[in-house]
């Protein structure tokens, strides 16, 4: 991979709490943990200290969305076009 970018999972960094990815997929937040343990929950969930938590890569993918490239100079050129719409 270019040096100069990442995937945008990789920007999002922090995995995510079961009960915020549940909301984002549609599904009941108090039914998320009885899918998780089922198996049938949308996309992987991994246990960090006790909590369900799932990493950006895997919402995204379960979200039907892509994980593009992303560019840190790209980053600085929305940056700075978008001051210049203040």
């Amino acid at each position: 991979m270019n040096p100069s970018g990442m995937r945008l999972s990789q920007w999002l960094g922090e995995p995510m709490p079961l009960r915020k990815v549940a909301d984002l997929l549609g599904v009941d937040a108090a039914k998320a943990c009885h899918l998780v343990r089922a198996g049938r929950f949308p996309c992987r969930v991994t246990k960090e200290r006790g909590k369900y938590v799932v990493l950006p890569a895997d919402v995204l993918a379960a979200m039907g969305l892509d994980d593009p490239i992303v560019r840190i100079v790209d980053l600085l050129a929305g940056a700075d076009f978008a001051r210049s719409w203040e």
